[in-house]
């Protein structure tokens, strides 16, 4: 019951970032798709079982874990990449800006006097 609920609240809560142009449509299809796998495997685990069994996992759930994990990983390195990449283009932007508003010592001393 608690994963209807959660996934409920995931679908609303990217429908309304789809509303407000936040994400693109295949964002919110993608999200759906993955509501509905795990919703698939949470109620009818027996069908994860011969899959995870071919991966060497004893439990269909064992597998979903680690896949969620490795995910998660995958997820935390792309937005590490972003986060440097981003890093990066403010630091040029800034010298970039820097250099074209260049303010001379000569320039401060005159307006002082």
């Amino acid at each position: 019951m608690l994963l209807i609920i959660a996934t409920i609240i995931v679908i609303i809560f990217f429908y309304r970032r789809l509303r407000v142009k936040k994400i693109t449509p295949a964002t919110f299809v993608l999200w759906i798709l993955v509501c509905i796998v795990v919703n698939f495997f949470a109620f009818a685990p027996r069908f994860s079982d011969p899959l995870a069994g071919f991966f060497g996992f004893g439990r269909g759930l064992d597998l979903l874990l680690v896949l969620g994990y490795a995910l998660l990983v995958y997820a935390i390195f792309r937005l590490y990449i972003k986060i440097d990449e981003l890093n990066r283009n403010t630091t040029e932007l800034v010298r970039e800006l820097a250099i074209r508003n260049e303010i001379k010592l000569e320039d401060i001393d005159n307006e002082e006097e």
